[in-house]
């Protein structure tokens, strides 16, 4: 075994262990829905991105119940799809979209830094083909 496959292997399912965690816990939380509008309210107010704000307010608010249930499932997915390590173009896609916009909402210097972190360990995994090593993508590739 390669070290560097290793270490792609690992860093995959770091990011799938991540994204699972986060979006089981909302599904099994009930009052994740129920408090997504709130939720969303406090980040309208908080974040320092006017245009991010106005989103918020206009777009997501009136369908806070969508968004609610497209954040535990989005999660869930991202960290399935890595973990298979199939299809790891729409699995890094979804990661960074959804770290893009928490990074937009985060207002403390440690949950920005995390957020940019999993930015760059999604593309760098996604990069470096983590996929194609012990992965369901792997094993496609070689039928």
């Amino acid at each position: 075994m390669k070290l560097n496959y290793i270490s792609l292997l690992l860093l995959r399912l770091s990011i799938s262990y991540i994204w699972l965690e986060a979006g089981i816990s909302k599904l099994l939380n009930p009052k994740f829905i129920e408090s997504f509008p709130n939720t969303i309210t406090g980040f309208a107010e908080n974040t320092i991105f006017d245009f991010y704000a106005d989103f918020l307010n206009s777009s997501v608010l009136p369908h806070s119940q969508l968004f609610a249930q497209l954040t535990v499932w989005g999660e869930i997915l991202a960290g399935v799809a890595f973990l298979l390590g199939f299809p790891m173009l729409i699995a890094t896609l979804v990661g960074i979209f959804m770290n893009v916009n928490y990074f937009l909402v985060s207002t403390a210097a440690p949950s920005q830094f995390v957020n940019i972190l999993l930015i760059f360990s999604q593309f760098a995994a996604y990069a470096n083909g983590a996929g194609s090593f012990w992965g369901l993508s792997a094993k496609l590739v070689k039928k």
